[in-house]
């Protein structure tokens, strides 16, 4: 019960903010607003996987946020590709220095920098690109994600008896993803339409966002039992760190981005 009160005092606290940021930053503040997050996720998850390193792979992975916002699609790949080289030329370059990490950590560094800058970096920056197709497109997403993540808590502990990943997320249940999936699917019905959606098709995408944003919180659920962490970090009171924050927004943000300039319409 404890637990509880602390989560939800942090989000009628942090709620409205987050809220009221996401709609009336312009899309530049918005943008270095989303670049913000990803140095702190980024920080977070190199602190998780305990390198050393943590500032080069931060400046490495979010430095790949430049040709994407210049609409590079094709730097922001050769930079995915070129990265892990220039992290290597820093490891032989740099002076050496008392805490020097074994060359056997460079390959744990260097998938830290790459899931960074695909897993972490990109999600957060299709969020950006919503915005720039219309103010209430990340809102809606953001208020969609949280009655995901809201319906999946509530109902999982009222009637979740079946586990879903026992080995990976032990508390979450298949009760927990129906929830969260009815979730995602009556708040896009509402909301839908601002999107241009169809009732159906509301309900159909907003169904398609509480399952992906279950996978999301479970992919992320790998990488604290790789590094056997309860939390990314202790940040919000009864929330965790920022990646406990946006892993459910990994796989639904690109997914509705495309959806909406892609496919829906």
């Amino acid at each position: 019960m404890q637990e509880l009160t602390k989560r939800a005092l942090s989000g009628v606290f942090f709620g409205p903010c987050v809220v009221a940021l996401f709609y009336l930053l312009p899309p530049v503040f918005f943008f270095l607003l989303v670049a913000l997050v990803a140095i702190l996720a980024t920080l977070e998850f190199a602190d998780m996987s305990r390198t050393t390193e943590k500032y080069p792979i931060t400046v490495l992975s979010v430095f790949a946020v430049l040709p994407l916002y210049w609409g590079q699609l094709p730097g922001y790949v050769l930079w995915i590709l070129l990265s892990p080289a220039a992290f290597v030329a820093y490891r032989i370059l740099r002076p050496p220095r008392g805490d020097a990490p074994p060359m056997n950590a460079l390959g744990r560094d260097i998938v830290v920098m790459l899931l960074s800058q695909t897993f972490i970096l990109l999600p957060l920056f299709t969020l950006y690109r919503l915005k720039e197709l219309n103010a209430l497109f990340p809102v809606i997403v953001l208020l969609t994600v949280w009655a995901t993540d809201t319906c999946a808590y509530f109902v999982g502990r009222r009637l979740g008896k079946r586990k879903l990943a026992p080995t990976i997320s032990p508390k979450k249940t298949v009760e927990g993803l129906a929830g969260a999936v009815l979730g995602g699917a009556i708040l896009m019905a509402i909301f839908g339409g601002y999107m241009g959606m169809k009732p159906l098709e509301s309900l159909v995408i907003g169904g398609a966002v509480g399952l992906l944003g279950q996978l999301g919180d479970i992919f992320e659920s790998v990488g604290k039992r790789v590094f056997a962490v309860k939390d990314s970090s202790a940040l919000i009171p009864g929330h965790g760190g920022i990646l406990d924050r946006i892993d459910s927004f990994l796989f639904t943000t690109p997914f509705v981005y495309h959806y909406l300039a892609g496919f829906g319409g």
